[in-house]
């Protein structure tokens, strides 16, 4: 759930990139408050959404060339930057200023500060930070000064709404997901909607794009069958399963489909790691509930803990040197590396401690 607050007069969105969407579309409606406004966060589909949104607003059709600056990668001074926002002129009503990357500003943060603290009415200086870091003096400072969006990613009470939003994506491409393949997509986007939304135009585009469509898992595995990102998912299942044979049989699928075995061994890699983390978490005597939310695996929690039980924990704790090994080899071995992979599935499934 997204907070909502001011301090000292500043607007606070803060939570789920969906959540803080909604509620800044609340905001705007009744106008928008001059000053410094930040857009922060990992959700960068939530983010660029706002900001198109705001933008919108801020500067309408048949606004003035004078309405609105851009700073993208050049370098300038914040006091230029200031200066900017504050020159309001007599054929505009409004003074947009937006800089495209936080790393183009340099020089002390003072300025921004005292503007924040009293902003002439009709100025608006955005600044576009995804990855903001409050150590740093300047990003302390614009942190502190601003009205902030903070478009966070998903938490485990985020999953219906995200899941929501996945429907909704595929509802606009005139898909319906059967719950198999919307719980694929929730994994493997690991909460980026851009990704889910690639996957998803690449499933209406197969269909052709015409009339309504209900997608099955099946479906997906057609349309998806040359690309890394269902036979890692696969592989990954295999582990969890403890299924030699299918795992074998993904890997193979995967290589001679034209894939990358580093980007398999890497799906492979985030996976075994999610479940040492699970396991050396059960075995602290952590509740279920905190682990999931560690280990950020909302949608495959009960296969989680289904298949770390499978395995003993001192199988699990081998699983990273099975995989430096693989790794190496794939790296610098002539072998094929097909069978590289089919004896990495092989050491980690079928091993015991």
């Amino acid at each position: 759930m997204a907070g909502r607050g001011k301090s000292g007069g500043r607007l606070s969105l803060k939570g789920y990139g969906g959540t803080v969407l909604e509620q800044f579309r609340g905001r705007l409606a009744s106008g928008w408050p001059p000053g410094i406004t930040l857009l922060t966060g990992k959700d960068q589909y939530h983010l660029d959404v706002a900001q198109t949104e705001l933008l919108a607003a801020l500067v309408p059709p048949g606004s003035t060339d004078f309405s609105l600056s851009i700073y993208a990668e050049e370098k300038v001074d914040v006091a230029s930057v200031v200066a900017a926002a504050r020159s309001l002129g007599m054929f505009s009503p409004q003074r947009v200023i937006l800089v495209r990357e936080l790393s183009s500003l340099e020089g002390e943060p003072e300025a921004l500060s005292e503007y924040a603290g009293k902003p002439p009415e009709g100025s608006f200086l955005l600044v576009r930070a995804p990855d903001l870091d409050k150590r740093r003096k300047l990003h302390k400072a614009l942190f502190s000064a601003a009205h902030t969006l903070e478009f966070g990613e998903v938490s485990r009470s985020d999953v219906s709404r995200f899941a929501a939003d996945v429907r909704s994506k595929a509802a606009e491409r005139n898909l319906t997901l059967s719950q198999d393949v919307g719980a694929f997509l929730m994994e493997t986007s690991q909460g980026d909607l851009y990704r889910v939304i690639g996957e998803l135009d690449k499933i209406r585009d197969w269909f052709g794009g015409d009339g309504k469509v209900k997608v099955g898992l099946e479906d997906a595995r057609q349309v998806l069958s040359g690309t890394e990102l269902l036979q890692g998912w696969e592989v990954a299942d295999a582990i969890l399963d403890r299924d030699e044979a299918a795992g074998l049989l993904a890997a193979r699928k995967l290589v001679e489909s034209g894939g990358n075995p580093i980007q398999l061994l890497g799906g492979i890699a985030h996976r075994t790691r999610t479940m040492l983390q699970a396991r050396a978490m059960i075995e602290a005597g952590r509740p279920r509930s905190e682990i999931v939310t560690a280990t950020r695996a909302f949608y495959i929690k009960d296969r989680l803990f289904q298949g770390v039980e499978r395995y003993s924990f001192g199988e699990i704790l081998a699983f990273p040197a099975l995989l430096g090994k693989a790794d190496k080899a794939l790296k610098s071995s002539t072998v094929d590396p097909g069978l590289i992979l089919e004896q990495l599935v092989r050491d980690v499934i079928a091993r015991v401690a």
